[in-house]
This record gives C-alpha cells, structure tokens and sequence, in this order.
C-alpha cells in the first residue's frame, strides 16, 4: 500500500508526541527568557555604573523585551514567536559583545555560550540560518572596513581564533541538533508504521483488515478492467469456530486462527501457480472470516481448484497445540465481471454464495449463481420489510389453543407472529425469521412479541380469568445474548406478570452441546421463574443424556413425528413413545404438536402425553375468534 493512500491527518498518538515536544519547547523558551532577564538587569545595571553607556543600554533594552515576551508567551502561548524573539535577542546581544568587547575586553568569552543557547531554541533550519547570519556579521565587522565600527580591537589572531572557534563551536551543537531531529523524524515514523499497521493490518493474523481489503479490491478491479482480466473473490467462514471458543477458550480460538492464515497463504501459493499472488491477495475481515483475491485467473474453474486446496486444509479436522478440532470451512465464490462488476456487490455475491454452503452442508465451496442472486434479492426485500414493520407496527399476534389431552380444556396459547408488512407479501415466518437472525433484527422482534404477548396475558386474566400458561417462541440468538434474561425481567415487572404464567419455547436445534454461553443464559431465565420448553424435540442433535443439564420443563414432539404415527416407517413410529418415555425419565411435560386427526390425538391420549394442539384441535386464531374459543 502506498503512502499515497495513507491518511494525512495526524493521529492522536502523534498529536500527544508534538504536544511533548511542543511543552519542551516551552519550558525552554521560558526558563531560558527568565534567566536572561536576570543577567541582563544585572550587568545592563552593573555596565552603566562602570561607565559603559552604549552595551549597558543595549542590555537594559534587550531585557524589557526579554520581559515583554515573557508576558505575552504567558498569555498567548506562542512558543513559535516567544522562540523567534529570544533567538533576535540572543542574536543582539552576541553581535553588542563583539562590538562592544564587553568588560575588560572578555565579551568573546560570552559569546559561544551565547550563541551556543540560540541555536538550541531553534529547530534545525532556522538554526543553520542564525548560524550563517552571524558567521556572515562577524567575518564583516572582523574583516572588512565594517571594522571601523568596533569599539574595541582584535587582532588578526585573535579574530582568525574567534571565527574558527564559533565555526566549531556552532558546527558541533548543528550537528547535535540535527541528531535530535533525525532521532524524533524516526519516532514518528515508527510511530505512524504502527498506526498504519493497526488501520490497516489485522492485529492477530498481521493479514489486511477489512478497510484495507476494500482498498485493494478496488484498486484490483480498476486495473482488470483496462486489462480485461478476471478476479476471482473466494469468501470463507469457518464451520464449528464457536464450539472451539466455548470448549477451549478464546485463546485457543486465537490460535487457531493464527495457524489458519498460516496454512491459507500456503495453500493460495501452490508450486504451479494459478496466479501471481502477493500478501495483499489475503484478508480477515472479522472473527472466523476470511477473503482471498485471485487476480488475472483464466477462467472460473480455478477459483474452485483454488477452493479446493482451502477445503484440504481441514481434511480429519484442525489440529492446534496437540488438539483436533472438528472445524471446517465453507466457501463462496464469486468472480469479476461474471458475477458483479462492482466491489461491493462482488463481496456480497460471495458472501451469498458462502451461506448457500453451509445451507448445503457446511465444508464445501459454492459459486454464486442466479437461484443464490434471487434469493439475495429476496433476503434484501425481506430485511427492508422487516425494518419497515418495526418502525411502523406491522406486526400482530395470532394464537394458537393448546389443550390438555385428559379433558380437552385449553391450558395454554402459543403466541405465533404474524407481518403485515407490503414488501412482505406472501413472506411467512419461516422465511423471514432466518434472515432476521441473521441481520440481528430478531432481537427488536422477540422483544417485541414478548411485550405484546405478555400485554395480551394480562387481558385475558383480567377479563377473562384466564388461568393458562401464554407460550412465547424465542430465537436461538437470544441464548447468547447476555442482555436478554435482564430484558425479560424487565417487561414481567412493567406488567406485573407472575412467571409462572409464562413459558419460552427455544427450538432444539439452537442447542450445542457444551455451550457456556447457552446454559448461562437458560440458567438465568429459569432463575426468573419462567418456564423453558424444547420445541420440535427430535430434530435436533441433543443427546437424551444431555437433557438432565438442561434447565427445560417441556418438550414439544415434532409435527413430523405426530404425522407418522401411523406411517409404515417403524423409527419414525416409535419417535412419539420414546419422547414421552424420555419426558417421564426427566419429569418433564409433553406437548405434541401438528396435531390433524381424530386417529393421532387418541393414540397420544393413550399414551400418556400431557397437552396438544394442531389444526384438529384448532387453527391460530386472531384475538376476537381465540376469546371465542375460550369460552366456547
């Protein structure tokens, strides 16, 4: 990166490096000025009562000014000006001496160190300019007829002595000058070195960052297009990083990624190059994500050799520090001009193309297509829709009855959300709830469906003398959200809510077994005293062993388990039996759910399961129809 594109603007480390020197500077001038009054009020005084008019006026003169500027330094904090007047000063007085003599004849004597002090309060150029102007005075009033205005004599010796002295004298403290200033230009440049790689580079991996890949991808897709060239842009998230943070520490996640850049430049640089890379071909742009730029490829497919030799990497897991994690790797690819031909929109279509990965699987590549382009183009409407009807109410609830299986009275209400907004049409929950997971406008939504539903809860138990649970599904996002558990307490106390009335519904799938993060936040929201159901249990990954750690008091039993109660599939058969004996195990309630036969809620019946619902029993109601159904 050249220097070219580096800011210019001083940064606040530099800013506080001048501020030092400025403040050195300062004192100097000022001790320096405060001094030289002195002396000066004391020989001007001393000089006049000897007789000597001319040096003791010039003296007494140059000390009113030294007073004058020390006044205004004060004031104003001009350490520029306060240093150029000293130096004039100081400049004066050395000249009076050599005119002058000084007393018996000792005026060469206070001249070096004199001259030696206003150089010092210089900076180095106008430090050789002081020099040179009085190199130049003195040569004059020694040398030439300009003599003639010297009120005492030198020799030749003495006058070749004085100006070779001063010579060396001024040339040595030049040089120490000169030293101070090469020495503060090389801290600042170290300085800026570290600010830049800090700007500009990744501090754990020492790759480019995400505002320097940016810079670079620009400057690579101007030179492809004059050169008609193709870039290659392969975006990778790793698979399964969370559970290494989680199990083993962030630490040990750091090291982990650290050896991953390692093994990335080593496998983008193979000995038969598909390309002229450089280390600016690389980039982490955040967390677990990571970019690589293939520029001047020939044609798409070496992107995916490319992709493939990344995927190789993780082949039987990533070892680090003696440990096999099981993480893998899923990438996108997008290519300049195929795909996009502006840079955000080429990171965006690689991006795209790397969620379509994991939805595929996880540890393998994909290539941005048309399907992945419209489903962009949806997941930007959805996301737009969604933080329209935020901001302007275009949600609402609809209820979903539960009923117990003993006496068929309702026992509980699950809350479903519903969007009304117009770029949303025909857009269910389940296409618009992922997208607002992955955006992070889950968490309004959840806030928002719980205060509604808990604002509902009150309704009906004041009205209504409703005496049943209100069932809430959250997204998985808000396990490791630490905020949360604080956030629900706070809406059960603005409504005066008994937790007991209340019941979070989590679907398993968001559970990883071992997750810190997780169960702290379960933990905390069963201490509020709500209580906590698995929803559709048996699709997920959770051990039967593991629910004994889990803080849960429901499992709901899939809809695609009740759907196949009575299928010729003998596992799938047994599922409904197995979940209630395991529920029986752990002293956990049953719900099933998709209930949508006569034939399905009496086997559940039978055996033994606690609550139902489902389109059999009844549909999710708007408010009016569900007071209607209670009271039917």
């Amino acid at each position: 990166m050249t220097a070219t594109n580096q800011p210019r603007q001083t940064t606040a480390g530099q800013q506080e490096m001048i501020a030092v020197r400025r403040s050195r500077r300062h004192t100097l001038c000022y001790v320096l000025t405060i001094i030289g009054v002195i002396f000066l009020c004391a020989l001007g005084s001393y000089s006049l009562y000897d007789g000597t008019i001319f040096l003791g006026s010039v003296l007494l003169i140059n000390a009113v000014v030294g007073l004058i500027n020390l006044y205004v330094l004060k004031r104003s904090n001009n350490v520029e000006r306060a240093a150029i007047i000293l130096s004039a000063i100081l400049f004066v007085l050395t000249i009076s001496l050599l005119i002058t003599g000084g007393k018996d004849n000792t005026g060469m004597l206070w001249i070096y160190p004199i001259a030696a002090i206003n150089l010092f309060i210089n900076r180095f150029w106008p430090a050789v300019a002081v020099f040179s102007i009085f190199s130049v005075t003195s040569t004059l009033l020694l040398f030439t007829p300009l003599s003639a205005i010297l009120m005492t004599s030198y020799t030749l010796v003495e006058s070749l002595r004085f100006l070779l002295t001063t010579l060396a004298l001024n040339a040595i403290c030049l040089a120490a000058l000169r030293s101070e200033e090469r020495s503060y230009e090389t801290i600042m440049q170290l300085h800026d070195d570290d600010i830049r790689q800090m700007a500009y580079y990744d501090t754990l991996t020492g790759l480019p960052n995400r505002w320097s890949f940016k810079t670079n991808l620009n400057r690579m897709l101007s030179r492809a297009e004059k050169d008609n060239q193709r870039i290659g842009l392969l975006y990778i998230d790793l698979d399964n990083f969370k559970q290494v943070n989680d199990q083993y520490g962030h630490e040990a996640g750091d090291r982990l990624l650290l050896k991953f850049s390692e093994r990335l430049w080593e496998a983008i640089r193979p000995t038969d190059q598909l390309f002229k890379n450089s280390t600016e071909s690389l980039a982490r742009l955040a967390g677990d994500e990571f970019v690589v730029l293939l520029p001047n490829i020939k044609e798409p497919l070496n992107a995916a050799t490319v992709a493939s030799r990344v995927l190789d990497v993780f082949n039987g897991g990533f070892e680090v520090d003696g440990i096999k994690h099981m993480t893998y790797a899923s990438i996108g690819i997008a290519v300049y001009p195929d795909d996009a031909t502006e840079p955000s929109e080429l990171i965006n279509h690689a991006d795209a193309a790397m969620y379509n990965a994991k939805r595929s699987g996880k540890n393998c590549f994909r290539f941005f297509t048309q399907d992945i382009a419209d489903s962009l183009k949806e997941r930007q409407q959805i996301e737009k829709g969604l933080k329209l009807a935020l901001s302007e109410e275009h949600f609402s609830l609809v209820y979903m009855p539960i009923f117990d299986c003993g006496d068929s009275t309702i026992v509980a209400v699950e809350a479903l959300l519903r969007c009304h907004s117009p770029d949303l049409k025909e857009i269910g929950p389940d296409r618009f709830i992922p997208v607002a997971e992955a955006t992070g406008l889950i968490k309004d939504i959840d806030l928002w469906v719980i205060n509604n539903a808990l604002k509902a809860l009150v309704n009906l138990q004041s009205k209504y003398g409703f005496e049943g649970k209100i069932c809430i599904n959250i997204s998985g996002v808000e396990l490791h959200n630490e905020l949360f558990p604080a956030q629900v307490k706070a809406l059960l106390e603005t409504y005066k809510v008994s937790p007991e009335y209340i019941e979070l519904e989590v679907t398993e799938t968001a559970f990883v077994a071992g997750d810190t993060t997780c169960m702290a936040t379960l933990e905390a929201l069963e201490a509020l005293g709500v209580s906590l159901a698995l929803d559709d249990f048996g699709t997920g990954y959770t051990a039967f062993s593991q629910l004994i750690n889990y803080p849960a008091d429901c499992l709901k039993i899939d809809r695609s388990f009740v759907n196949d109660l009575f299928s010729e599939r003998e596992a799938r058969k047994k599922m409904v039996m197995v979940i209630q004996n395991l529920a029986k195990l752990y002293g956990l309630r049953v719900i099933a759910e998709g209930v949508e036969t006569q034939e399905q809620l009496e086997y559940l019946k039978q055996s033994g399961c606690d609550w139902a619902q489902g389109y059999y029993l009844s549909k999710p109601l708007i408010w009016n129809d569900f007071i209607k159904k209670l009271h039917a």
